[in-house]
């Protein structure tokens, strides 16, 4: 394994120990790691900004550089990765007639919008994290959090699904 690698499995264990603080310890921890976060995300784009493309693709041949440059987003066009990433989620929104759109994406922050049968159904909130927010994890180097614009003019309605029911005899 790589110093690279060590230190990295190194800090997922760290962070897995964090989970398991009190609650206002955990909530302190992740305020700072959250902090320490916004710093680097911050002096990392700066220092993109100040060298240029040339210099950041000569530095992405190393392994280290190359993960800090990807786990910012650093270079990467924020928005385009986004709609890629909801690209592979968008049939299983459209199987139930809904749809996201992507209104903005910066500094890991991706803003959508619901649409379609998503907007005021009941089980959006599920379909965000376990769709939207998975996709744009596992597709957006850098992602940091979800936000949904949310105009509020539609009722609320349950999911356009067919409900099994089964009836049957009363357990004893």
């Amino acid at each position: 394994m790589t110093a690279l690698a060590d230190l990295l499995d190194r800090l997922e264990r760290l962070l897995a120990a964090v989970d398991e603080l009190d609650g206002d310890a955990r909530e302190l921890a992740y305020d700072l790691l959250d902090g320490v976060d916004l710093l680097h995300r911050h002096a990392l784009e700066r220092l993109a900004a100040a060298v240029g493309d040339r210099p950041l693709a000569a530095a992405r041949r190393d392994p280290a550089a190359r993960w800090l440059l990807d786990a910012y987003g650093v270079g990467v066009d924020q928005a385009a990765a986004a709609e890629a990433a909801l690209d592979r989620a968008r049939p299983r929104l459209e199987a139930h007639g809904g749809d996201v759109r992507v209104l903005e994406a910066d500094r890991g922050v991706v803003r959508v919008a619901l649409a379609g049968n998503c907007v005021g159904c009941t089980a959006s909130t599920a379909t965000l994290r376990g769709v939207i927010e998975e996709a744009l994890r596992d597709g957006v180097p850098g992602f940091a959090s979800l936000e949904v614009d949310d105009d509020g003019s539609a009722a609320p309605h349950p999911p356009p699904q067919e409900t099994v029911v089964t009836l049957g005899r009363k357990p004893a």
